[in-house]
């Protein structure tokens, strides 16, 4: 296991309104089109950034990237934030 720190930066993906479609939505339908958002959410990203986890209505990502001031990090910020909005 490595041991260094690394610096980076981290995205979570969460889907709004995720428990509430569940329990109005029939389950099995309501299933699929979570399950085909959140393709289309980790294809997107995964030039970006690392995807690490898939849970629930989440996605957890990152990026082990040193920005040694915030105006560089928009470059890589602003695809993504064009992508989920």
């Amino acid at each position: 296991m490595n041991s260094r720190t690394q610096q980076g930066y981290l995205l979570l993906a969460d889907i709004s309104g995720y428990t509430s479609f569940l329990t109005e939505a029939e389950l099995d339908h309501a299933r699929e089109i979570i399950a085909d958002l959140l393709e289309v959410i980790t294809a997107r990203l995964r030039s970006l950034v690392t995807i690490a986890k898939l849970e629930g209505d989440a996605v957890f990502t990152y990026r082990a990237v040193f920005f040694p001031r915030f105006a560089i990090l928009k470059p890589f910020a602003r695809p993504i934030l064009r992508m989920l909005y």
